[in-house]
C-alpha cells in the first residue's frame, strides 16, 4: 500500500526475538484470534450482484485443530450466515461479536484434534467506500459502467468472507467467481477454468495460490482489457477499463523493467506465474494495494495518457509501480508477523521505490527527491505524537491508523542511513539471506538485520533498535573548539517544552563529517565527539542520517556563505533543517529566506522545488493579511532569476526535471499573484496551445484564482469529460481555488456523484488546506452521515487533517469533542498530531511571520 495518513498508538516491544515472539499471542492485549484452531486452506465462491450491491458466497476451509474444543472463531464483519457446517455434518450455534468482528461456531460436543473442513454460506452487502468488496462507478462512451472489486489492508477481508483475517495466519486459496461473460473476473492467479451459467454468466475459477496472508487476497469483476506480455518467465499484465489500454502501455513497459530488476536484486523470482497491475475507475483508500499478483492502483498511480499526462504524473507512475511491485518480495512472500513491524514492509517498499528509480532512471534523480520522504518522517517525529517505528499494535482500528509517516517516511530514511553505512553490496547480500529464509512466512525485523550484522561486524542491530524502539528524532549541535568541532546529541522537537521533562536520549547515529571540498568520513556518533577540523564543516554530509543538525555560534557562517557551491543534497538539508530549527525556537526562521533568496538560478531544480514547497506554505499561513502583500513581493523577486532562466515554454531535449520545474514555478507565480503569468495562463486554457504539461500548470493556476464565472466553466468541462482520470485532474484544480464562496460550493460537489469514485477524500482535504475552518464548519456535523462514501478510518483522518490546517484554538476543542464522541479510545493518539499542527500554526502567525516580516523589510 502506498499511503501517508496519519499517526496512531505508540509502544515499545522488546528487541531481540523471531517470528514467533511476535506471532499471534505474543501479546496478552492484542486482539488476536485463539491459535487451537488455524486455517490450512479456503475454498472461496462468489455470486456477486452488482445492480443491488450485494454478494452471496460460500467457503471451504480446510483448518487444522490443534488442541480439541467445542468453539471455533473467526473473523467476520457485515455477513449473515446462511448454513454452517463441520465435515459435512456438525452444525453450529453462530454468534458474532460486532466489535471485535469475529464470529464464534459453538458445536455441540467437542471438535476433535486434527483436520476438518468447515463449510460456510453466507451473504453480505457491498461498501460504499473503497476497502472491503465494493463497487466504482464511471461513464463510458458506450453508458455508465459498474466496476467491482476488493481492498482489504490491514483487516478488510473479514468483508467478504469468514476467515482469520491476521498477517501472521497464511493460507492456500482456491477461487471461483460468478461472472458475466462480457466482464473480465481476476483474482491472483491465472484462470484456471471457465464453467457456463447461462447465456450471460459464467463461473470463472482460478488456480490455487501460494500460502498467503488474508490481506492480499484481490478479486475484481469489471469492463476490462489486459495488455500483457511474458518476462522472466512470468504473464506480467497490466488491466484497464475498456479503451484505456494506450494509457496502460507506459506502466507495461516500466513494470517490465522493474520486474526483471527485483528479480535478480532479491535473487529469487517472482514466484507466481502471472502479475496483473489493475487500474481502479478512480481513487482507491490507501492510494494503491500490493494484493500478490494482482496490484489494485488508483488510477492516477497506473494510467499515463501519451496526450495529456505530464512528466511528473510520469514519474509517479514509475514510483509507485515500485512501490507496490517491491511488496511482492516484501510484504507478500516474507509478510511480518504482526502489525506492529508494518514499517517492514512500507518503510522497505518505499525506499526500494527511489532505489529502483535511481537504477533504471538516474537521470530523475529520485535519490535527492527522496529528501522530501525523510523530510516527512523528521516533521511527524518531532511533535508529541510520535511512536516508535515498531510499535505496539492492538486492535484492528489501531492497525489501520498504522500506516502514517513514521512507518513509511522515518522507516525509509533508517533503512537508506543503514544501507549507506553498510554498502549497497553487503545490504543487498542481507536482503537475499532473508528472503531465502523467510519465503511463504512471516517475520519480525530482527531477522533481516541479523545477516547485515554479520556480514560488516558492525553493530547494525543496536543502530536498528535505537531508531525503531524509541521514538524522536536526534539534534545533533555543533560548536567550535580550539581544535575544531564539538558534536552533542539530544532530541529535538517542534516546541521544546513537550520534551523538557523527558530522560535524555541517545542514539548510535552514522553521520559523514568532513570539509566542504575534502573526504567527509563515517563517525558512529554516540552521545558527543570531537571531530579534529576547523569550520566549515559539513556534520551529516550527503543527509544519510537520520538527525537534525544545529550550527552554533559561528560555525554555519561558512557553510551559508557557500551555500550554492555545496552538493544539492546538502543544500536540501540545510534549507529543511533551518526551517525546523526556526519553527522549534532553536534559530532564526528568517535563515530560510537567506538561504532562498542566496540559491543561485542554476541550483538544482530538485533544491529549487523545496523552496517553491516552503514559499508556498509561508504564503497559506499568512491568509488574508496586509502582510501577505510584501512576502510575496519578496517571494516574486527571489523566483525572478530563475523563472527568467527557465523561461515560459518547454525547450527541446530539455531534462525532465527542469521541466517539472517551470510548471511548479509558473504555478507558485500565479498564486503569488504575477498578472503576467495569470494572463498567460488563461490564454493558454482558451486557446488549448502548449503540451501537457502547460496544459494542466494553465489549468491549475486558473482554477486557483477562478471567480464564479470561471469556475462554473472549469466544472462544465469536468462534467463533459467521460474519462474520470481527465475529471480528477480538473475537480483537483478546482478544489485549490481561493474564493471562499467557491470553496463552499466546492465541498458539495466533492460530496457529491460528480466526482470519480473514491475522490472524495482528496477533494476535501485539498480544499480544506486554504479553508480549513470553512471546510470544518460546513463538514463536521455530516462526518458521522453514513451515506458519505467514508470507511470510517477515512472519517476519523479526515476530522483530523481538515482541524490540523486551522490555527483557531476552537478547532482543539471541537476535536476533542468529535473524538468523544466518535472515536473509540484506543484510535485517539492520532489527533495528537493534528493538535500539535494547531499550535505551530498559531506560533507561525503569531511569532515566526513577524520574524519573516522584518527580515524581508531590512531587505529593501
Amino acid at each position: 500500500m502506498i499511503s501517508i495518513p496519519r499517526m496512531m498508538t505508540l509502544a515499545i516491544l522488546g528487541f531481540y526475538g523471531s517470528a514467533w515472539a511476535a506471532a499471534p499471542g505474543h501479546n496478552s492485549k492484542r486482539e488476536v484470534l485463539p491459535d487451537s484452531v488455524v486455517p490450512i486452506h479456503y475454498e472461496l465462491s462468489l455470486s456477486p450482484d452488482a445492480e443491488t450491491l450485494t454478494f452471496k458466497g460460500r467457503v471451504a476451509i480446510t483448518v487444522e485443530v490443534r488442541a480439541a474444543g467445542r468453539n471455533v472463531t473467526l473473523n467476520a464483519v457485515g455477513l449473515a450466515f446462511d448454513h454452517v457446517a463441520l465435515d459435512g455434518g456438525s452444525t453450529p450455534v453462530v454468534s458474532f461479536d460486532e466489535k471485535r468482528g469475529r464470529a464464534t461456531l459453538t458445536f455441540a460436543t467437542a471438535v476433535s484434534a486434527g483436520r476438518h473442513v468447515l463449510t460456510i454460506a453466507y451473504h453480505g452487502p457491498m461498501a460504499k467506500s473503497t476497502v472491503g468488496f465494493f463497487a466504482m462507478d464511471y461513464s463510458s462512451p458506450d453508458g455508465s459502467r459498474r466496476t467491482l472489486a476488493t481492498n482489504f489492508e490491514p483487516a478488510y477481508a473479514r468483508d467478504l468472507l469468514p476467515c482469520w483475517d491476521e498477517p501472521g495466519r497464511k493460507a492456500t486459496f482456491t477461487v471461483a467467481v460468478d461472472a458475466p461473460k462480457d466482464r473480465m473476473a481476476i483474482s491472483n492467479m491465472p484462470v484456471a477454468e471457465l464453467a457456463s451459467l447461462s447465456p450471460t454468466l459464467q463461473r470463472v475459477r482460478f488456480a490455487q495460490s501460494p500460502k498467503m496472508s488474508t490481506y492480499l487476497l484481490f478479486v475484481g469483476v469489471g469492463d476490462f482489457e489486459r495488455i500483457h506480455r511474458q518476462v522472466d518467465n512470468v504473464d506480467l499484465g497490466v488491466v484497464v477499463k475498456r479503451g484505456d489500454t494506450v494509457k496502460g502501455a507506459y506502466a507495461l513497459d516500466e513494470a517490465a523493467k522493474i520486474l526483471h530488476y527485483y528479480n535478480e536484486y532479491f535473487g529469487i523470482a517472482f514466484p507466481l506465474p502471472k502479475l496483473d497491475l489493475i487500474a481502479a475507475p478512480g481513487q482507491i483508500e490507501g492510494g494503491s494495494m500490493e494484493n500478490w499478483g494482482a496490484i489494485f492502483y488508483s488510477q492516477n498511480h497506473l494510467l499515463f495518457d501519451p496526450k495529456t499526462s505530464t512528466e511528473k504524473d510520469r514519474q509517479t507512475v514509475f514510483e509507485v509501480l515500485a512501490h507496490e511491485m517491491a511488496h511482492q518480495w516484501f510484504g507478500d512472500l516474507v509478510t511480518m508477523a504482526w502489525w506492529d513491524d508494518l514499517w517492514l514492509n512500507e518503510g522497505f517498499a518505499r525506499w526500494m521505490q527511489t532505489f529502483a528509480a535511481d537504477a533504471l532512471h538516474p537521470e530523475w534523480e529520485t535519490g535527492l527527491q527522496a529528501a522530501d520522504i525523510f523530510e516527512l518522517g523528521k516533521q511527524t517525529d518531532s511533535v508529541p505524537s510520535t511512536h516508535p517505528v515498531v510499535q505496539e499494535v492492538d486492535t484492528a482500528d489501531q492497525a489501520d491508523e498504522s500506516f502514517d509517516s513514521i512507518t513509511y517516511d522515518k522507516g525509509a530514511a533508517i533503512i537508506t542511513m543503514i544501507q549507506a553505512y553498510v554498502g549497497r553490496d553487503k545490504f543487498r547480500d542481507g536482503v537475499r539471506s532473508y528472503m531465502r529464509a523467510h519465503a511463504y512466512g512471516n517475520s519480525v525485523d530482527a531477522d533481516l538485520w541479523r545477516p547485515i550484522e554479520r556480514a560488516v561486524g558492525r553493530p547494525i542491530l543496536g543502530i536498528e533498535r535505537d531508531f525503531t524502539r524509541q521514538e524522536g528524532l536526534p539534534l545533533v549541535r555543533v560548536s567550535r573548539t580550539a581544535t575544531g568541532v564539538h558534536l552533542t546529541q539530544s532530541r529535538f522537537a517542534d516546541d521544546p517544552a513537550s520534551i523538557a521533562k523527558l530522560p535524555p536520549q541517545h542514539w548510535r547515529l552514522p553521520l559523514a563529517v568532513g570539509p566542504i571540498d575534502g573526504p567527509k568520513p563515517y563517525i558512529l556518533l554516540q552521545g558527543a565527539a570531537d571531530v579534529a577540523q576547523l569550520p566549515p564543516l559539513l556534520v551529516n554530509a550527503g543527509q544519510m542520517g537520520y538527525a537534525r543538525v544545529l550550527y552554533e555560534g559561528d560555525t554555519p557562517d561558512g557553510l551559508m556563505a557557500r551555500a550554492g557551491a555545496l552538493d544539492a543534497v546538502d543544500q536540501i538539508g540545510l534549507l529543511n533543517d533551518a526551517l525546523a530549527l526556526g519553527l522549534g525556537f532553536e534559530a532564526p526562521t528568517s535563515r530560510v529566506l537567506k538561504l532562498a533568496a542566496a540559491l543561485p538560478a542554476n541550483a538544482n531544480p530538485i533544491v529549487w522545488e523545496r523552496v517553491l514547497d516552503v514559499s508556498l506554505d509561508f504564503d497559506r499561513h499568512y491568509g488574508d493579511t496586509p502582510q501577505r502583500a510584501a512576502y510575496r513581493h519578496f517571494a516574486l523577486q527571489t523566483l525572478a532569476p530563475l523563472a527568467a532562466r527557465l523561461g515560459s515554454s518547454v525547450a527541446a531535449n530539455e531534462p525532465a526535471n527542469v521541466t517539472i520545474l517551470r510548471s511548479n514555478v509558473q504555478i507558485a507565480q500565479g498564486r503569488f499573484g504575477d498578472s503576467a503569468v495569470l494572463a498567460s495562463a488563461r490564454r493558454r486554457l482558451d486557446t488549448g496551445e502548449g503540451t501537457a504539461a502547460e496544459q494542466r500548470t494553465a489549468l491549475t493556476i486558473v482554477a486557483a484564482r477562478a471567480d464564479g464565472g470561471t469556475f462554473d466553466a472549469l466544472l462544465s468541462r469536468a462534467a463533459a469529460n467521460p474519462d474520470p482520470l481527465e475529471k480528477q485532474h480538473v475537480l483537483l484544480a478546482l478544489a485549490g481555488v481561493s474564493d471562499p464562496t467557491l470553496a463552499r460550493r466546492m465541498i458539495d460537489i466533492s460530496l457529491s456523484d460528480q466526482v470519480p469514485a473514491g475522490t472524495p477524500p482528496n477533494l476535501i482535504e485539498t480544499v480544506a488546506r486554504l479553508h480549513p475552518d470553512l471546510v470544518w464548519e460546513t463538514l463536521a456535523p455530516r462526518l458521522d452521515d453514513a451515506q458519505l462514501p467514508f470507511s470510517k478510518t477515512q472519517r476519523w483522518r479526515l476530522a483530523g487533517a481538515i482541524a490540523g490546517f486551522s490555527a483557531k484554538p476552537q478547532r482543539v476543542t471541537d476535536l476533542a469533542a468529535y473524538e468523544e464522541h466518535s472515536i473509540p479510545p484506543e484510535a485517539r493518539k492520532p489527533f495528537l498530531e493534528n493538535i500539535a499542527s494547531i499550535h505551530r500554526n498559531q506560533h507561525i502567525a503569531a511569532d515566526v511571520l513577524p520574524e519573516l516580516d522584518e527580515w524581508i523589510a531590512a531587505q529593501r
